[in-house]
């Protein structure tokens, strides 16, 4: 496996990643309409390409075939990170995120953070991130629940820098606009 930079005329083949892992995996967990909002079937490729050009994401790549992918941004927020269901529990988002938390260090960010599926939210547990906030959001009138969480980069050992961060229930109840929500994490 390696692990590098996206590079321009990959694009289908990210979106083919993120497309997969939200229409089969994250869709266990979220309704329909809310998986076709996120990854739509009639996605604008330039305009997926124009984000893959201004997020510059790492991708996992098999035998050359891109397998995973994920970003990170200044601030330390994950925004999108996605593996191939065809590929998940084979240690690529494990890969990806070592990439982003060494991204982070080189940037100086001490703390990486991300708004997480609950699909998702058993991996990021398990790689030391913790749960700062749960949320109740309701998007196109269905809940779509998520958790932002956060890692604190340190030294210490097995995360006990996040050990005692506290978990605030809140519940938000704002329907969101057609394309202003951000979209599942991962």
């Amino acid at each position: 496996m390696q692990i590098r930079r996206f590079k321009r005329g990959e694009e289908s083949a990210v979106w083919k990643v993120y497309f997969d892992a939200t229409h089969e995996s994250i869709a266990r967990d979220y309704h329909a309409d809310l998986i076709e909002r996120w990854a739509p079937h009639d996605q604008d490729m330039g305009q997926w390409a124009d984000r893959l050009t201004q997020k510059n994401p790492f991708v996992a790549v098999v035998d050359g075939e891109i397998v995973g992918m994920a970003e990170i941004e200044r601030d330390g927020f994950i925004d999108y990170c996605y593996v191939h269901p065809k590929w998940q529990g084979r240690g690529i988002g494990k890969a990806l995120l070592a990439a982003l938390e060494a991204e982070a260090a080189a940037l100086g960010v001490r703390l990486i953070f991300a708004d997480v599926s609950v699909t998702a939210k058993a991996f990021f547990l398990s790689r030391g991130f913790c749960i700062t906030e749960a949320k109740s959001n309701v998007i196109l009138g269905h809940p779509a629940p998520n958790f932002r969480m956060q890692k604190r980069l340190s030294s210490e050992p097995d995360g006990a820098a996040n050990r005692s961060q506290p978990i605030r229930a809140e519940t938000n109840r704002t329907s969101v606009a057609a394309g202003s929500d951000r979209g599942p994490l991962r």
